[in-house]
């Protein structure tokens, strides 16, 4: 089983103060693989937050959720000359924007993460995001929606089906349904406020990733003995 190949824990910062961040990466480390520095906290503290994370734990990635709606070339730029491995672009952007962003990724040997929230058809537009040469698409379940009867995981099905390139999964991931996201297809599974809001959350990061690697056995053996 290749290591290259299991599915990604991607922590969430999204406090609103640098303070509150630092201590949630400390808590949770190591136990992810991508630090995401979130919309909220780069919109109190900017792009600092992501430079000062990565220099207290630089052994991990790091993702810009910058959410580029526009100006895609030069805002994923900016996040990407502070060190940022992964910048995230709205899929609803004009794909001009959106093709400015992964110039910007491609000067510098970094990704692209396109999030599908609010899409109305994910997996079309996924498989045009793919074509555009976006490396990661992110079905993504809308804090404000979360527990409203939407079901991420069929749409994680659909839009598996529609592309090849790795697919991350954000929104009401728990890890009780870790099984069923790897089983979908996810690559990236993004874990946020149950993280945050967790009184061990090193702990419950452990256990996750500990879920990943079980779920990820499972699947491949189930596939070799088909």
């Amino acid at each position: 089983m290749s290591n290259e190949k299991l599915p990604r824990l991607q922590l969430a910062v999204d406090a609103t103060d640098l303070h509150t961040a630092v201590k949630l990466v400390e808590a949770v480390h190591p136990h992810y693989d991508i630090a995401e520095v979130g919309t909220p906290l780069i919109i109190e503290e900017g792009l600092h937050a992501l430079e000062v994370l990565k220099r207290a734990f630089p052994d991990k990635q790091y993702l810009a959720d910058l959410k580029i709606m526009d100006a895609g070339r030069l805002e994923a730029e900016s996040a990407f000359r502070r060190g940022a491995d992964i910048v995230t672009v709205l899929a609803l952007a004009d794909d001009k924007t959106i093709g400015g962003a992964l110039e910007a990724a491609d000067k510098h040997g970094r990704q692209i993460m396109a999030d599908l929230i609010n899409v109305p058809d994910a997996a079309g537009r996924a498989r045009e995001l793919q074509i555009l040469g976006v490396q990661i698409v992110c079905v993504h379940t809308a804090h404000d929606v979360q527990g409203s009867g939407t079901d991420p995981m069929a749409t994680l099905h659909s839009v598996r089906k529609a592309v090849t390139c790795r697919l991350a999964v954000a929104g009401g991931l728990t890890l009780e349904n870790v099984d069923q996201a790897v089983g979908a297809g996810a690559d990236i599974l993004v874990f946020g406020s149950s993280l945050a809001n967790h009184p061990t959350p090193g702990r419950l990061a452990a256990d996750i990733k500990n879920r990943i690697r079980q779920a990820y056995a499972c699947n491949h053996h189930r596939k070799l003995s088909r």
